[in-house]
């Protein structure tokens, strides 16, 4: 399959594809890359209008000639034109075909993206149809140089190479070992960029830079905008593949940003965005539920009337972990776009991260830039550290029962040898549920004595709650008041 460079990071289609193509090769015990050749330069005019006599098309001469003409440049396919990466994938059609049935007996992985060709597999070693290892060098299957010769290509002998799970496996130049990622080199090399602008100016910054990385001799008209933009297309690269809500690609953002406050990227239009009032990013997409439910009923009751605050809200399938949410806090806090408070507010079921988001003596830390982070106040009616957001709740309300007699559970509810209900006939299914020294909460596994599943999920306790069903309408958050109270004083200072 190949995938035009220019598309792969501006078109939703082509990064689908991009990355359906890269997630073949993770996680692969060996890697084999190829390159083919002078790819442009070896398809001529004559191939060209080849493809235009041929299936599917079946133009007239003239039609096809006229065609060629408009898609070569001095006889040969361009690289870079917009016709060219489909055309050229009309030209490799056959050698894609017969390299992936190579690949396919060889019970290996193929893909192509332009002249770069790969090949993986989790065999315990490299197929013989594919090549062989002779003294840690590689050399590629009579057959792969066959089918390559024999559909108008020529392999580059420089670049034939392999690796191992154990080495840097890279597939168009992204890692694949765990998970498409950008090559450490490429983003150094944009933080340089950053700094030497910083540092100098943009225009020394950007005359260094095409004196020393021009390599294909373009004539740069204004290089002040081209390095200007080369920076904004390669930092959206790093998006596009690490994600956008990822920390590198908005750290680099954020400093683009305030050396040229006019750049937008869709990092920063989706993720990183102005609101009307603050918000508050809690872990995962039920706490907000909880908080939101809280909140309303407290102000029918005349509390916290004046607190007028947002709650992010996540996709279905999004899930926000700890960590996730301390990214949010370093990257909010350096980011030029905030003008309204940002509220960070986190478990306390992880004592490895309450010391990064807390200050001393108070339950929360000043990240800078109107950036907060919040730890969950240790209730009252709880004697142990490792509190989550159900554990605001009385112990009566969570073991609530909804309409089809499913409820929460504690895992002190149950022995933590054999996993049996200590009152009732219920059964924990997994045993290591139940090893917290606390009463964690128990949401899925557990069943009753005609093994049918009786435990509510997190997510419809919150919704039960927040649409005021039944017995879950009756609650009282009181102990979420302090919670609210310090986001009060957050709003306020």
């Amino acid at each position: 399959m190949y995938i035009p460079k220019k598309h792969v990071f501006t078109d939703l289609h082509w990064i689908k594809a991009y990355y359906r193509m890269l997630k073949q090769h993770v996680k692969k015990r060996y890697l084999v890359n190829l390159d083919l050749e002078n790819f442009f330069p070896t398809i001529n005019f004559g191939r060209v209008r080849a493809i235009f006599l041929a299936r599917p098309f079946l133009f007239t001469e003239e039609i096809a000639t006229i065609l060629a003409q408009i898609c070569c440049f001095n006889g040969t396919l361009p690289q870079g034109a917009p016709t060219s990466p489909i055309v050229s994938n009309f030209i490799c059609r056959r050698l894609d075909n017969n390299l992936l049935s190579l690949a396919m007996a060889n019970k290996t992985t193929y893909s192509r993206y332009a002249d770069d060709i790969s090949f993986s597999t989790n065999l315990k070693e490299i197929p013989a149809g594919i090549a062989s290892i002779i003294d840690n060098k590689i050399a590629l299957s009579e057959e792969i140089i066959r089918i390559i010769e024999s559909n108008g290509f020529k392999i580059n002998p420089s670049k034939v190479r392999y690796a191992t799970k154990r080495n840097r496996q890279e597939v168009t130049g992204l890692v694949t070992n765990e998970f498409p990622n950008v090559n450490r080199k490429y983003v150094r090399h944009v933080r340089a960029m950053l700094h030497a602008w910083e540092k100098h100016g943009i225009d020394l910054a950007a005359k260094e830079h095409f004196q020393k990385y021009n390599y294909r001799n373009k004539i740069t008209n204004n290089p002040v905008l081209s390095y200007e933009k080369e920076l904004a297309g390669k930092i959206s690269f790093i998006a596009s593949v690490r994600g956008k809500d990822n920390i590198i690609p908005r750290r680099l953002y954020s400093r683009l940003k305030k050396l040229a406050p006019q750049v937008k990227l869709s990092i920063a239009q989706q993720t990183i965005k102005q609101f009307d009032k603050p918000i508050v990013f809690t872990e995962g997409k039920t706490d907000a539920k909880h908080l939101n439910a809280a909140l309303t009923k407290f102000k029918k009751q005349e509390h916290y009337r004046n607190l007028n605050i947002e709650f992010a809200k996540y996709p279905e399938d999004k899930k926000i972990s700890n960590g996730d949410l301390r990214k949010y806090c370093e990257v909010y806090s350096q980011s030029p776009l905030i003008k309204n408070k940002i509220i960070c507010l986190f478990d306390r079921d992880d004592q490895n991260i309450l010391s990064k988001i807390t200050a001393d003596g108070v339950n929360f830390r000043f990240w800078g830039n109107n950036v907060y982070s919040v730890a969950i106040p240790k209730p009252s009616h709880r004697d142990f550290e490792s509190i989550c957001m159900e554990h605001l709740y009385l112990d009566s309300e969570i073991k609530t029962l909804d309409k089809r007699n499913r409820r929460l559970f504690l895992s002190d509810e149950f022995d933590k040898v054999t996993g049996k209900h200590l009152s009732e006939a219920y059964e924990c299914l997994d045993l290591k549920k139940l090893k917290p020294n606390y009463p964690a909460i128990i949401d899925d596994k557990v069943v009753d004595a005609n093994r049918k599943s009786i435990a509510l999920s997190k997510n419809n306790f919150a919704e039960n709650i927040l649409n005021g069903e039944g017995d879950f309408g009756k609650f009282t958050f009181e102990h979420f008041k302090p919670v609210f109270d310090i986001i009060k004083q957050i709003v306020e200072t």
